[in-house]
This record gives C-alpha cells, sequence and structure tokens, in this order.
C-alpha cells in the first residue's frame, strides 16, 4: 500500500512539474525565448558578443516566422473545415437518406484505416 502511494504521489509531483516548466515556458516574450536560446548556444560554442547577438535576430526571426505558420495552418484547417461541412450539406440534399447513411459510414471507415495507418507509420 506505501508503494503504490508513494508511486501515486511521485507521478503527480512530476505532472505538476511539467505543467509549471511548459507554464513558464509560454510566458516569455518572443525576445526573450530568442535571447535564451542565443545564450545557451553561445555557452555551448564559446560565441563573441556580435555572434551572440546576430543569433538573437536569426531566432528572432523563426519564431516570428513559426508563429505565422502556425496561425495559417490554423485558419486552413478552419476553412477546411468549414468547406467539408458545406460539402456534406450538398451531399445530403441530393442522396436519399439512406444513401447518406450509408455514405457516413463509408467515411468513418475510411477515417480508421487512415487513423490506423498512421499510427501504424509512427512505430
Amino acid at each position: 500500500m506505501k508503494k503504490i502511494l508513494t508511486v501515486i504521489f511521485v507521478l503527480l509531483s512530476l505532472s505538476m512539474f511539467s505543467q509549471q516548466k511548459s507554464e513558464r515556458k509560454s510566458d516569455l516574450t518572443k525576445d526573450e525565448m530568442a535571447r535564451l536560446r542565443a545564450d545557451r548556444l553561445a555557452m555551448q560554442l564559446d560565441l563573441d558578443e556580435d555572434q551572440k547577438e546576430k543569433l538573437k535576430g536569426l531566432f528572432a526571426e523563426r519564431i516570428e516566422a513559426q508563429e505565422k505558420m502556425r496561425e495559417e495552418r490554423r485558419e486552413m484547417k478552419e476553412e477546411k473545415q468549414q468547406f467539408n461541412e458545406k460539402q456534406k450539406e450538398e451531399l445530403s440534399e441530393i442522396l436519399t437518406e439512406e444513401q447518406f447513411t450509408k455514405w457516413e459510414g463509408l467515411q468513418e471507415k475510411r477515417r480508421k484505416g487512415r487513423k490506423h495507418y498512421q499510427e501504424k507509420r509512427k512505430n
């Protein structure tokens, strides 16, 4: 019983610690993240101040570009979802109720197959 309680306590502690760490990371501004990356690399590679400043600028640009790409992906995902919903509505108007139900079943089967393939590829 003590072992189980100890294991649970350790797992909860690790979970709380990892959440705190991720929260701290998100509190940083883009400039602070770029500076931290540059500082870390400067220590590892023994860089001078000029190199460090150039790296900071490079990392700041990269962070900005990544954020922009993330936003674009989010927008594209929303557009795709709207497109799919519209197509589904149009199909429901064209097909009979029975055909539409069968089509939905085929789509679900296709999604499951794709999900299985993705999981298989990861391993």
